[in-house]
């Protein structure tokens, strides 16, 4: 009788030490990787308060604030007589990007989601040609070199290009990364290992709001998270290939080379039956997506989720400098948000599954976004719902969509068959 990956897995160990080995270093791979070059916009690309050079056009004698109702003062009178306030820099005060020309601070975070969009959609064909491995390590690699590099740019322009390179190689190695986290534990810890992943992305977060306190320097900053996930890719040479896609392409031999080192990690025999090659299948493409009502349903309900979520987990991520308050403190609050809610995700699925949790963290994600949305106008005055607002927003909010930015993650990997993935 022929045994699945699912059957081996659960006699090798379902979720056991090489499991947790594996899962850490995705952990480490997410922090450096995604945390860093993306969160690290929070602060590059923020912009400092201004303070009056001329007292005769600008009638302020302190700090004015991105909140203060005079901020665009500044705009009516000469450039030269005003400058920035020296609490840190950012390509904001390096390429002077105010007034006029001040929206291009949030184009450069945009840019890294386009960049996402294209990549994820481009490198797919060749992760199914190639292996998982490959668009993981080179990408994640590329990544951070550009991110390494902005730091160097003679222009706003080749800044924003390199920002979105760095979303495309995050697009292109971020799910088959997933798929090589989570498809090698077995099918009842496969929700807890899918959880556990994202824990070192908000770990790092919360590193980079310290690191980011202490080195106000936009260039510094930039270099200093940029370089470690460079050697990070060292991982090649221990990191397994995806199983299912090597008997996907009839390598049966590789694929239980693998999933003896599984065993042996967990202290477990690996059993000789032989291993079920799938039938080979044509690869899917686009319009597979919509060839019935039943899949067209997945597929727009999917994306119905994945906009929901991105849009309230990315939008509460890069609001932190708006929100008022400290920004390094809004930062280490939702990450410390999304740690737990990440955290508490791993433990639900187990007792509740994917499908009651699913549409729960969606509300409540709902209600604390609401909730602060309601107490911003009293904030303005009162430090007590300025309070209320940011843990509305900072930790309601984000604790929820963290549970459900997770469960999307999950749940559209099981959705579809392995050739739409």
């Amino acid at each position: 009788m022929k045994l699945t990956t699912d059957d081996v897995l659960e006699k090798i160990g379902s979720f056991g030490r090489y499991q947790i080995m594996l899962n850490i270093f995705f952990n480490l791979a997410y922090g450096f990787w995604w945390a860093f070059p993306v969160m690290v916009m929070v602060f590059i690309a923020s912009e400092p308060g201004w303070k009056c050079k001329n007292n005769s056009t600008c009638p302020f004698t302190e700090t004015i604030s991105l909140r203060h109702v005079g901020y665009k003062h500044r705009c009516d009178i000469p450039r030269e007589d005003w400058e920035f306030a020296d609490d840190f820099t950012s390509v904001v005060t390096e390429f002077d990007l105010v007034c006029d020309r001040g929206s291009l601070g949030f184009v450069s975070t945009s840019v890294i989601f386009a960049g996402f969009i294209v990549g994820s959609l481009s490198v797919s064909t060749i992760s199914d040609k190639f292996g998982r491995k490959l668009p993981v390590f080179v990408c994640g690699f590329f990544c951070c070199l550009f991110n390494f590099v902005s730091a160097f740019v003679p222009a706003f322009w080749v800044f924003a290009l390199f920002r979105a390179i760095v979303g495309f190689m995050i697009g292109a190695y971020s799910i088959p990364m997933f798929v090589l986290t989570t498809e090698l534990s077995g099918i009842r810890h496969r929700g807890t290992a899918g959880s556990l992943v994202w824990i070192g992305n908000h770990v790092f977060v919360m590193i980079l709001a310290g690191i980011a306190y202490y080195i106000r320097d936009w260039k510094h900053l930039t270099i200093v998270t940029g370089v470690p996930g460079i050697f990070f890719v060292a991982g090649w040479l221990f990191i397994p290939e995806s199983v299912r896609w090597l008997l996907k392409k009839g390598r049966e031999a590789e694929a239980k080379e693998v999933l003896r080192k599984v065993a042996r990690k967990n202290g477990k025999e690996m059993p000789n039956e032989a291993l079920y090659l799938p039938k080979e299948e044509r690869l899917g493409d686009f319009r597979d997506l919509f060839s019935s009502r039943k899949m067209a349903h997945k597929t727009l309900g999917t994306w119905l989720m994945w906009f929901s979520v991105s849009f309230i987990t990315w939008g509460i991520a890069f609001s932190a400098p708006f929100l008022g308050g400290n920004i390094y403190v809004n930062v280490v609050i939702s990450s410390s948000a999304s740690l737990t809610g990440s955290s508490v995700c791993a433990v639900l699925t187990l007792w509740f599954g994917r499908r009651k949790l699913l549409p729960a963290s969606f509300l409540f994600a709902a209600v604390g976004a609401v909730g602060a949305l309601l107490l911003s106008d009293k904030a303005e005055h009162d430090k007590s719902y300025l309070a209320g607002k940011i843990f509305m927003s900072m930790f309601v909010a984000k604790f929820s969509a963290a549970i459900a930015f997770t469960l999307v993650y999950i749940y559209a990997a099981e959705l579809f068959p392995t050739t739409l993935r």
